[in-house]
């Protein structure tokens, strides 16, 4: 039986930046275990495929949530089930926190993942457009490419936001200014650079100890004692296999799977998993807790002219089909670009300290929410946007012995007060930016909500109904230096040895903006953390 030094459970940001680092050590040998399949389909690596993985199960895990809001609402959550993980599904926006976030970590006494010691690894990660500079990293792995396209739609709304303060910039990870522009991605000469194809798939060419195996779900942590030894695996027909390691398990499953699998394992709150029949191998309270989740609100523009923006050539099968050619042959147009092609930062209100929310802008609209999500025919420009640090909270745990049974999730959507005055304030700058010109000018009219929207209560309701999660969830396994922190500072699980975590759960605070770019710096220098306690 193969036995390794390093397990990791889960192969998507994190799982695979850490395979990549920790196989640089050609003595260890470090085994990454992905559920899902291999990221062959053209859909993980064409900037706009995501959109056809988002809703597919057999490419992404997809999770109903508990109801919530005014009609008792569900919704749908999806995380990517492929070798790179939500990497090869998400919207690839490259946004990376600012220092007062980093140092906000570190300040809640997490020592070693302030500004200072990420902003080098960034700095090494990065081969970026724009080139080296004080604050951005050339030569690295990661491709970051800004997606200029001189639309006549996104140069309004450039305009636009900045006729009411936001600051047009190359770089939108340069400052923490109110600021907009195009947005930086993860996407190279029109493909995605996802962490499987950036970190997991080079390293395993080039390594003999790095071992990846796709269709590989682990039921449960195998401890001995008060030690993870290894893990169980589905083998099929009934049976499992367990695979032994020498040093440590680390999950990266995500904030919604890394808190099931430690339940399932018998680590949780004791009360949480008596519930679900489950024996109480070590009484952790905080798994599955504080979880936060970024929910975005949307504004939809209807043009007063049918050859303005992205839906008279994309909502047909004959122009999605002159799109394709115009891609394949050149790597460029709609299909090659991210989820939205601006993306900016503002405050809500002029007392904040520092901007806390974030808009994400592009000339394409869809249906009203959540009924019809299909690209409108009619020509229409979108701006979404969510605040960037809510402090409302919500969990996620397991719902029984059934491995295979999703998680149960209340998100944070119960919002309190200082979340409520952000998205007012937040929707109604998103409204000011509208009535700009020359923006204004290319409108007929606000098709969502509709100017029928206009006291608190009815955008909250907007809010709550029409609104959307931004797959951002984080928190629910936090470091923190208290002894009801679910892991210490070096993201080692507490009462467990030979047991640590690396991805959204262990997050005491939210880097404002995306998390991907966040996850790959994280899992770099966890990757150290990791080596230097061996």
């Amino acid at each position: 039986m193969a036995s390794y030094d390093y397990i990791i459970v889960g192969a998507g940001t994190s799982g695979c930046v850490l395979a990549s680092e920790l196989s640089k050590d050609p003595a260890a040998r470090v085994l990454l275990l992905e559920a899902g399949g291999r990221d062959r389909s053209p859909v993980f690596h064409i900037p706009k495929g995501f959109a056809f993985a988002l809703k597919d199960p057999n490419r992404a895990y997809i999770y109903d949530t508990e109801p919530f809001g005014p009609l008792g609402a569900s919704e749908e959550w999806a995380r990517g089930k492929v070798l790179g993980g939500s990497s090869a599904i998400n919207g690839m926006v490259y946004n990376r926190g600012w220092k007062d976030d980093w140092d906000s970590i570190a300040g809640t006494g997490n020592p070693g993942w302030g500004w200072d010691e990420i902003l080098p690894v960034y700095q090494e990660i990065e081969d970026h457009q724009l080139g080296a500079s004080e604050t951005r990293g050339a030569g690295g792995p990661l491709h970051i490419s800004v997606q200029e396209n001189s639309n006549s739609v996104d140069e309004a709304l450039l305009d636009a936001a900045g006729n009411v303060g936001l600051k047009r910039v190359d770089d939108l990870n340069a400052s923490d200014e109110e600021r907009v522009g195009y947005v930086p991605a993860n996407i190279k000469n029109g493909l995605r650079q996802s962490a499987s194809k950036v970190f997991a798939r080079p390293a395993a060419r080039r390594r003999k100890n790095l071992t990846i195996r796709t269709g590989a779900f682990v039921s449960k942590i195998v401890l001995e004692g008060d030690r993870a030894v290894g893990v169980e695996i589905e083998a099929g027909g009934g049976r499992t296999e367990v695979v032994r390691c020498d040093k440590e398990v680390i999950l990266s499953l995500g904030a919604l799977e890394t808190p099931k699998l430690l339940e399932l394992s018998g680590i949780g709150g004791a009360e949480v998993l008596k519930a679900a029949g489950i024996e109480v191998k070590l009484d952790r309270p905080r798994v599955g807790e504080d979880m936060v989740e970024h929910r975005y609100v949307t504004l939809q523009l209807r043009l007063n002219d049918a050859a303005l923006g992205y839906n008279a050539s994309l909502s047909s099968q004959a122009g999605q089909a002159k799109a394709g050619l115009k891609y394949l042959m050149t790597r460029k147009g709609p299909i090659g670009f991210p989820a939205y092609d601006l993306v900016g930062f503002m405050k809500t209100d002029p007392a904040e300290p520092r901007v806390n929310a974030q808009i994400l802008m592009t000339p394409f609209t869809q249906g009203i929410k959540p009924i019809d999500l299909t690209l409108e025919s009619r020509p229409g420009a979108t701006i979404i946007g969510n605040p960037l640090r809510p402090t409302t909270t919500g969990r996620v745990h397991v719902s029984s012995t059934d491995p295979h049974a999703n998680p149960r999730i209340w998100p944070n959507y119960d919002w309190n007060d200082h979340d409520r005055a952000i998205y007012l304030g937040m929707f109604r700058r998103m409204r000011e930016i509208a009535a700009q010109h020359p923006l204004v000018d290319m409108v007929h009219a606000e098709s969502e909500p509709g100017w029928a929207v206009q006291s608190d209560e009815a955008i909250m309701d907007h809010v709550a109904l029409n609104g959307g999660t931004c797959y951002h969830a984080y928190g629910t396994a936090r470091m923190g230096p208290g002894e009801d922190a679910v892991a210490d500072s070096r993201l080692r699980v507490r009462g467990v040895e030979g047991l640590r975590i690396m991805d959204a759960s262990v997050l005491p605070v939210m880097v404002a903006g995306n998390l991907n770019a966040p996850l790959m710096a994280m899992s770099m220098r966890a990757a150290r953390y990791i080596a230097e306690d061996a």
